[in-house]
């Protein structure tokens, strides 16, 4: 995976951490960050989780190395179990 690959990571976990910010109703002022953390490493799991081990998706389209299909799939869902867990079972704050 290349440094293009790592750009349009970095960038869409800061597009979907900024949209929840500011779509929704955070309950703090770094939900932002939680999710978009989590969107990256979503994304980059399932780079290499779904496309090299399993082969999920391995011929589909690719940016730099990055298998955009996974990459897009779990990015999604980690972004969105941090948002419920940032919204729902973590701590209120001080």
């Amino acid at each position: 995976m290349g440094a293009l690959a790592l750009t349009v990571i970095v960038g869409a976990g800061l597009v979907i951490g900024f949209g929840v910010q500011y779509l929704t109703h955070p309950r703090t002022q770094l939900d932002w960050l939680f999710v978009a953390i989590a969107t990256g490493i979503g994304a980059s799991l399932g780079r290499e989780v779904l496309a090299n081990v399993f082969g999920v998706m391995a011929g589909g389209p690719e940016i730099d190395g990055l298998v955009i299909i996974p990459a897009v799939i779990t990015g999604l869902v980690l972004g969105l179990l941090a948002d419920a867990f940032v919204r729902y079972i973590a701590l209120e704050p001080a």
